[in-house]
C-alpha cells in the first residue's frame, strides 16, 4: 500500500486544502485511501478533484505523482462529520463518484467536516488514485439563493 500527501504530513495539508495519492481503500478510522478532514460552514463551497494516478516514490516529504485523465476504476465517497451533539462522529454519505475523473464543487448545507474517502479500488496495473478536496471560506454571507 502507498499513501502520500505533498510534503509528507500524517495531517490534512492546511484547514482549508488536502490532496492525498492512495492505492489501497480507505476505511472509516481514517487508515490509507482518505483526506484529511477539513472544515465546512452552511454555505461554503467544496471542490473536488478525483483522478487515476501513479507514483514514483522518493520520500515521504518528496515523490512524484502523476495524474492520467482516464477514469480511475475507483468510487470515491465524499462524507460528513458534524459537530457538537454528535458524540459518535456519525459519517454522512454526502457524494460518491464511481470510475470517473473528477473536477466538480459541492455546496456545504450544514457545518461539520468533510473528506474524499477511497471505498473501492481496482488497482491491477499499479496506479493509484489522487484526491484533492478544497473549501472556500464564503459561507451564506451575500450567497443568492
Amino acid at each position: 500500500m502507498t499513501f502520500y500527501r505533498p510534503g509528507g504530513s500524517t495531517k490534512a495539508i492546511n484547514r482549508q486544502y488536502d490532496c492525498v495519492y492512495s492505492d489501497a481503500v480507505g476505511t472509516p478510522q481514517g487508515a490509507g485511501g482518505v483526506t484529511g478532514w477539513l472544515p465546512v460552514n452552511q454555505g461554503d463551497l467544496i471542490a473536488v478533484n478525483v483522478s487515476r494516478a501513479s507514483i514514483v516514490f522518493g520520500s515521504a516529504a518528496n515523490s512524484t505523482v502523476t495524474m492520467s485523465p482516464i477514469a480511475p476504476e475507483a468510487v470515491v465517497l465524499m462524507e460528513m462529520k458534524m459537530f457538537g451533539s454528535d458524540p459518535q462522529a456519525t459519517l454522512w454519505p454526502i457524494d460518491q463518484w464511481q470510475n470517473l475523473v473528477v473536477a466538480t464543487s459541492r455546496r456545504a448545507n450544514r457545518a461539520g467536516w468533510v473528506r474524499l474517502r477511497i471505498v473501492a479500488l481496482n488497482n491491477a496495473d499499479g496506479t493509484g488514485v489522487n484526491m484533492a478536496l478544497q473549501v472556500s471560506r464564503s459561507g451564506d454571507r451575500g450567497a443568492a439563493s
